[in-house]
């Protein structure tokens, strides 16, 4: 009976054929039948979306990109991208990636990975991690282990809910070695907001000022990041012009409101917004960016960078939702009450003029394999936010 099985088994791998695919009409149609999402109009976007990434991607001269997608009995049973996207670095170090796996079998997934582990030695580099879907500011990264039930999120990973991935990776050897979490932010104001620190000042600028900001952007995230991250994939100024075009590509239409004629009165007992919203143009301020600068010098201090939900955008909803993707504070500004306040500025704001009313920070690394933990995230998140979702990144030496 033993030895009949292990010759269906071998069958059933034997005709698995895994093909290197380049045209676009195959890997749509590969998609349609393996990606789960339940809305199809939803589908559809998304899809379209990484249609338009890779077609981006193919028309580079010599970017190191591969789609793999296995067949059995001539229909899809699996799909994976491994992309060596030169901004991605991995406590940084260059890495290999994969990423938008899909697969019905252990198998299958033996057979994808494998692909993805032979072109990534292929390319000398001898590490390799994922899930990490590109683009990341709108697939997200990671495998979802818990909160699944939690209602998706334009910016974060999402999991098929009959999913055995994470089984599939650790029997293929890779390790679990690091793990994000998503945070509910349940607190409109946390305690220190009203304290930000004289010397500095609260703002929302409009996209020809915030454009002509981009370099004080990217010179903050240099700062601010500057420690050793498990997965990076640049905070270069293409990487902010993306999250700046997704803040103002949304049609002012699909928000639920768009003035609050008491704004002033509301907040008058906090003169730092009173300030920030009578200097500002209230019509047209990119209110997911919301800025500390410094008084003296007018230099950049820190910032939060929203994305808006564009699932609820395909789906005809108005816009309630907003993925806090990014938050950065200068070193050196700790306890000035900079973070707090760009939290509850960027609260008051987005429910005021936009109708929002739901905000996630998204993907806070909280540990990895070596027992490290991002201690400073704990602390100053934590205490305001209930965890929802946890994501786990998987990472493999190549041989």
């Amino acid at each position: 009976m033993e030895q009949i099985l292990q010759k269906i088994e071998t069958k059933e791998y034997k005709s698995i054929l895994v093909r290197d695919v380049t045209n676009l009409d195959e890997i749509e149609k590969a998609l349609d039948a393996l990606l789960f999402l339940q809305d199809s109009k939803l589908k559809a976007s998304v899809v379209e979306q990484h249609i338009q990434y890779l077609d981006l991607k193919f028309s580079i001269p010599d970017y190191k990109i591969k789609i793999f997608i296995a067949y059995s009995s001539g229909e899809p049973c699996g799909y994976v991208v491994t992309d060596l996207n030169p901004e991605y670095k991995s406590y940084g170090r260059k890495c290999g990636t994969f990423g938008w796996l899909s697969a019905n079998s252990f198998e299958t997934c033996k057979a994808l990975i494998k692909q993805c582990e032979v072109f990534v030695h292929k390319n000398k580099l001898r590490k390799m991690r994922g899930p990490i879907n590109f683009p990341k500011n709108e697939m997200g990264f990671g495998l979802q282990i818990e909160g699944l039930n939690e209602q998706i999120l334009y910016g974060v990973s999402c999991p098929s809910p009959n999913s055995r991935l994470f089984n599939y990776l650790c029997d293929l050897n890779y390790e679990v070695e690091s793990e994000y979490t998503c945070l509910r932010v349940d607190e409109v104001s946390w305690k220190k907001g009203n304290e930000l620190d004289k010397s500095l000042k609260l703002c929302c600028l409009p996209v020809d000022e915030l454009k002509e900001r981009l370099d004080d952007i990217v010179d903050l995230a240099k700062d601010s990041f500057s420690a050793i991250l498990p997965d990076t994939s640049g905070g270069g100024k293409k990487n902010v012009e993306n999250l700046l075009e997704l803040a103002i590509n949304m049609p002012k239409s699909h928000f639920g409101f768009h003035k609050c004629p008491d704004l002033y009165n509301r907040y008058k007992h906090i003169p730092e917004f009173i300030e920030a919203w009578k200097e500002g143009d209230l019509e047209n301020m990119v209110t997911v960016f919301p800025m500390v600068l410094e008084r003296s010098t007018d230099r950049l201090i820190g910032i939060l960078i929203g994305v808006l939900d564009y699932y609820q955008y395909w789906k005809n909803e108005y816009v309630s939702r907003i993925n806090v993707h990014t938050a950065m504070v200068r070193r050196g500004y700790n306890g000035k009450g900079v973070f707090s306040s760009l939290n509850n500025f960027g609260q008051a704001t987005n429910r005021s003029l936009k109708g929002t009313t739901y905000f996630e920070g998204t993907a806070v690394w909280t540990k990895n394999s070596r027992g490290v933990n991002n201690e400073g995230a704990v602390s100053s998140i934590f205490p305001h936010c209930t965890p929802i979702r946890k994501h786990v990144v998987f990472e493999k030496r190549v041989k």
